[in-house]
């Protein structure tokens, strides 16, 4: 396990258009744009997906564009991209599938993601939290507005921790959702509760999934997992002690050297988070010995250095 004080900095694939998003000639000529790409995502959060599933297949915009239903994503490589709920269409070298079982590009992951998002939170707030009027999308779908009071209401996200959680031997918590197969399994997870700090529902959610004590962690990334609406927070920890389910969130949780991962999935017998997932991300960087040590970020339980001298003090 390598220590590393390095500063993780992300450049984003999308530009979301913040200047012009909500002007409507603007959006018409990013709808006609000759590159301008419409993706559809069914109700079940499918998609037409090309080959081997590692490639979106898209359309076309065409028609007049109903701002409701046909939202802006953004802009990547100067190509426009709009979402829409809609039924994606087969065809040949293309089919259709689950968002959520794709191995699809960074690029593309990042389009995916920022369309479902939209889409899941549209659906959702339909009425205004002011004076429960109607509310309708704005011009770029970014917001939505009342119709009755003219308050604009935004898209909200549901903080979540996620951890490969190892123990003094550099083995990982792998564990198992009472609905989920017999063999699938991912690392430890949980949201943020009101008023509570991320590294706090961190060392909360492990021990109350396991009974875990976590001694050290270090955040990683983060990564939207709009099913519906979450972004989720990843970590590197340390925990001690030994597991012991001690609610009923997990059917199974273990600790696993490397070795037993490679053999186990080799045969068939352990399968692992989708590759679209920061869960996927931990694992494979943990396999690959590429995560830092969760010792070597900042401790932050105690005083950073000597307190502020109070002048009046001689």
């Amino acid at each position: 396990m390598r220590q590393d004080t390095s500063t993780l900095i992300g450049e984003p694939v999308i530009d979301r258009c913040h200047m012009d998003r909500d002007d409507p000639s603007a959006n018409a000529a990013r709808w006609t744009d000759p590159g301008a790409r419409l993706l559809r995502i069914g109700r079940h959060g499918e998609a037409a997906l090309a080959g081997d599933l590692s490639r979106l297949a898209t359309e076309s915009p065409a028609g007049r564009r109903d701002p409701q239903r046909q939202l802006l994503i953004g802009e990547v490589a100067g190509r426009p991209w709009f979402v829409t709920r809609a039924d994606p269409v087969p065809g040949p070298g293309r089919r259709v599938a689950p968002l959520r079982q794709s191995d699809l590009p960074p690029a593309e992951r990042e389009i995916v993601w920022a369309g479902l998002a939209a889409l899941n939170w549209h659906e959702s707030a339909p009425l205004c939290p002011r004076c429960h009027g109607v509310t309708e999308a704005s011009q770029g779908g970014l917001s939505r507005i009342c119709t009755a009071c003219a308050a604009v209401v935004f898209p909200r996200t549901d903080p979540a921790v996620i951890s490969a959680v190892l123990d003094d031997r550099d083995r990982i918590v792998l564990a198992r959702q009472p609905s989920w197969e017999p063999g699938r399994v991912s690392v430890l997870a949980g949201f943020v509760e009101a008023g509570e700090a991320a590294e706090h529902a961190l060392v909360r959610e492990v021990g109350e999934e396991t009974s875990l004590r976590v001694t050290a962690a270090r955040y990683i990334s983060s990564q939207p997992w709009p099913f519906p609406r979450s972004l989720m927070l990843g970590y590197v920890a340390r925990a001690e002690g030994d597991i012991a389910l001690s609610d009923h969130e997990l059917a199974e949780a273990a600790h696993y050297s490397r070795d037993q991962v490679r053999d186990l999935t080799t045969a068939g017998t352990l399968i692992l988070p989708a590759p679209m997932s920061i869960a996927r991300s931990l694992v494979d960087g943990w396999l690959a010995d590429r995560l830092p040590a969760p010792e070597s970020g900042a401790d932050l339980s105690t005083p950073l250095g000597p307190e502020i001298p109070d002048p009046s003090q001689p």
